[in-house]
C-alpha cells in the first residue's frame, strides 16, 4: 500500500474509516495502518480535524479508538488556505455589486454566510471594513430583465419585446434569439440575433418596456435561423458592447509617459508582445487590431494629450470630430 502523504488525502481516508462499521471506534494504530504513516501523524490529524472542521471525534477509552459522535460529511467542510481566504474575500466583494439584482436574491443569504465565515477566518469582527472596495452604482432601469433573459438564453427561446433608442421617438417591436446577456459600465445589454435586421443585434435592457417582454416557445421560426454565436470571439474584437458589423482594422497609437507605463501595466485592449513597436522610458508606440466603434473614441478622448493617432487616417478625423464638438459646445457660448 502506498504511503499516503498528503493530509487531504489522509484525511480523507480517516473520514471514510470513521464513517463505517457502525460507529465502531478505530485505534491510533489501525488509522496508521491505513494511511501508512505515524502514530503521531494521525493524532496531528485527528486534531486537526476537531480543530479546522469541527469533526465530532471522539475517544473512546475502553475500546481506544476514535469515533464520531453524529455523521460528519467532510466533503462540506472545506480546508481553505489565507490565500484562499483573500480570494474568497474578493469573490463576495464582487458578488456585493449585484446584490440588488432580482436574479442574485436566492443567492444573497449565502453570500452573506461566505462573507462572515471569511471575515471570521481573518480574525475580522462581523462589522469590520473591507479590505476590498468596488466602484458601486445603483440597479439601472432594465435590471429587472436580466432573470428572463438569461432563463431564454438558457433553454434557447426567443424574446419579444418593445424596444426605443434614446433617439427615437417611438418604440419598435423586436423579436430576438438571445445569446447572451451582459454588463458594460453598470448597463446591461442582451445580445441576439434579430429577426427582423437577420442579424446579430446588442439591445439595453434599459431601452426595452417592461411589460413587453413575452418568452415566446421553442417552435418558433428563430430558433432555426439563429446561427451559432461565440460569444468570447464576437466580444473580443472590440472595446464594449457593440454592433460588429464592421471587421477590425489596424490601428497604431503613441502614448506618452506616465500613459505609456499605465497601459503596459493594464492594457485597454489586448495584443501581442510584437504588437509593441517602440518601446522607451518616455514613448510606447503600439499596434492594436481593433474594431472602430463608439466606445475606441472614448477610450481616446479619455486619455486626451497622453495618446496620439498614428494610423489609419479615419480613425484621427473621428477623434478629432468628437473632441471639437466637445469644445463648440463652450467656444459658442
Amino acid at each position: 500500500m502506498p504511503v499516503i502523504k498528503n493530509r487531504e488525502d489522509r484525511l480523507q481516508r480517516i473520514n471514510a474509516r470513521l464513517n463505517r462499521w457502525g460507529g465502531r471506534p478505530a485505534s491510533t494504530q489501525e488509522l496508521a495502518r491505513l494511511c501508512q504513516v505515524s502514530e503521531s501523524a494521525i493524532k496531528q490529524d485527528i486534531a486537526y480535524l476537531k480543530d479546522c472542521h469541527a469533526a465530532p471525534i471522539a475517544y473512546n477509552r475502553k475500546a481506544k479508538g476514535y469515533y464520531y459522535t453524529k455523521p460528519f460529511d467532510l466533503a462540506a467542510s472545506i480546508t481553505l488556505t489565507d490565500q484562499d481566504m483573500v480570494a474568497l474575500q474578493a469573490a463576495v466583494a464582487t458578488l456585493n455589486q449585484f446584490r440588488e439584482l432580482s436574479v442574485f436574491a436566492d443567492f444573497r443569504g449565502a453570500v452573506d454566510k461566505i462573507g462572515q465565515a471569511v471575515r471570521f477566518r481573518l480574525g475580522q469582527a462581523t462589522n469590520a471594513r473591507s479590505l476590498i472596495a468596488f466602484e458601486s452604482a445603483p440597479a439601472g432601469r432594465g435590471s429587472e430583465l436580466i432573470e428572463p433573459m438569461l432563463e431564454a438564453c438558457l433553454h434557447g427561446r426567443p424574446v419579444q419585446f418593445r424596444h426605443r433608442k434614446y433617439t427615437d421617438a417611438q418604440a419598435r417591436q423586436r423579436v430576438i434569439f438571445p445569446y447572451v446577456v451582459k454588463e458594460h459600465r453598470n448597463r446591461w445589454y442582451v445580445v441576439g440575433f434579430d429577426e427582423y435586421r437577420q442579424e446579430v443585434r446588442v439591445f439595453g435592457l434599459d431601452r426595452i418596456e417592461v411589460d413587453s417582454v413575452v418568452v415566446l416557445d421553442q417552435e418558433h421560426l428563430l430558433v432555426a435561423q439563429a446561427p451559432p454565436f461565440d460569444t468570447a470571439m464576437y466580444f473580443r474584437q472590440a472595446l464594449g458592447v457593440a454592433i460588429y458589423s464592421q471587421p477590425p482594422e489596424e490601428i497604431v497609437l503613441l502614448l506618452r509617459a506616465p500613459e505609456n507605463h499605465q497601459f503596459k501595466a493594464q492594457p485597454f485592449f489586448p495584443h501581442a508582445p510584437t504588437d509593441m513597436l517602440l518601446d522607451t522610458p518616455d514613448e510606447l508606440q503600439v499596434r492594436l487590431t481593433i474594431i472602430i466603434n463608439d466606445e475606441l473614441i472614448y477610450e481616446l478622448a479619455r486619455l486626451g494629450p497622453k495618446v496620439r493617432v498614428i494610423s489609419p487616417l479615419s480613425l484621427q478625423q473621428k477623434l478629432v470630430t468628437y473632441l471639437r464638438d466637445a469644445i463648440d459646445q463652450y467656444e459658442s457660448r
